[in-house]
């Protein structure tokens, strides 16, 4: 339990912790994606729209075809016949953070959301990729893609927006045997963004969008015990995100498991929903 027994509130909160609490991700609903061939599992409370259609895809998304991708939300088009890649967004996952402050009171640090994206190269002549699986040319990519972002919101005066200066700047981890590597972007007076990328195929990749929001103040440049602490939340995420392989003709049963319980006569229930 994140514990401090008092807080400097002339100082940001997240340079005074040593940890921070969320309610943990194995102990939340698990939803089961089939991608066509791949299976992909995580846990998490789903993001609740309250305004708006859901953009969300479905638990069953071929990522081989194209029509599984959105071409428009809210009216305005996602991509066109030029564009160099296509995508489409899984549920979404907020957590809240918190720190217990002397006996008995409780802060709140912050708000962790996670989005989910698949990513699917379409010309590879015009990203410069052919093959994601090649170490070399998936980090061209990534960082070319947070690049072009980059530029686009700083011609459109977002003055404060920024994201890695080289490529080396792309950090390298592994988990559960599989290769991820993340390059952070964001804006300095709202929020950081710690972006995760794993290849699926030759031609797509799986794409974890990690912010932690109100961590600390606008402009603030958090520590490197800070920014640690801050992406606990991360890695517990990730320790319980599931990506496999499925056997020809295995099939997956699609959908959240909301709860699992048991009943008087001894048999175990689970809540199953989909789309």
């Amino acid at each position: 339990m994140a514990k401090v027994d008092s807080l400097d509130l002339g100082h940001p909160i997240i340079e005074q912790l040593n940890d921070i609490y969320w309610l943990p991700f194995d102990a939340l609903p698990v939803h089961h994606y089939d991608l066509g061939g791949w299976h992909l599992s995580f846990t998490g409370k789903l993001v609740k729209h309250i305004y708006g259609g859901n953009h969300y895809a479905p638990y069953t998304t071929p990522i081989n075809q194209e029509d599984s991708y959105p071409r428009f939300y809210g009216g305005r088009p996602l991509w066109g016949n030029k564009s160099p890649y296509i995508w489409f967004e899984l549920h979404s996952i907020n957590v809240g953070c918190s720190v217990d402050v002397g006996s008995d009171d409780a802060w709140i640090v912050g708000t962790a959301c996670f989005e989910i994206r698949v990513i699917q190269i379409r010309e590879p002549s015009k990203s410069g990729v052919f093959d994601l699986s090649d170490h070399n040319q998936l980090k061209q990519f990534i960082f070319n893609k947070h690049k072009d972002n980059l530029g686009h919101f700083l011609d459109s005066g977002f003055n404060y927006a920024f994201s890695a200066w080289s490529i080396e700047e792309i950090k390298e981890y592994k988990f559960k045997g599989r290769n991820w590597y993340e390059i952070i972007d964001g804006n300095r007076s709202l929020n950081w963004c710690f972006n995760l990328y794993t290849h699926i195929s030759d031609k797509h990749l799986l794409h974890i969008a990690y912010t932690p929001s109100q961590f600390w103040p606008p402009f603030h440049i958090p520590s490197k015990k800070a920014l640690h602490i801050s992406k606990s939340p991360l890695w517990d995420f990730m320790d319980n995100l599931e990506l496999s392989k499925m056997e020809e003709g295995s099939q997956v049963v699609t959908g959240t498991i909301e709860r699992e319980t048991t009943s008087s006569w001894g048999e175990d229930t689970e809540d199953l929903s989909g789309w």
